[in-house]
């Protein structure tokens, strides 16, 4: 699966502590709107290990299905 541009620099901010969004998101050739809200919109919240999507309200990860360099 491929992943989108937003999700490709918030990976790379990831990778590069300290790096701001806007760095990523011209590293990438991706607005830096878009990694902003992405930010936005995860902050505070469960993010799932594989796909780096928000848990939803009522729903958990199960860590027993994940590979051992996911679970940490």
């Amino acid at each position: 699966m491929t992943k989108s541009k937003t999700q490709q620099a918030l990976d790379l901010m990831q990778q590069n502590p300290g790096m701001t969004a806007y760095e990523a998101a011209a590293a990438i050739g991706v607005g830096n709107a878009a990694v902003y809200q992405a930010l936005r919109r995860t902050k505070g919240k469960t993010i799932c290990p594989c796909c780096k999507q928000v848990v939803r309200d009522g729903f958990e990860i199960d860590h027993s299905v994940l590979k051992d360099a996911a679970q940490q």
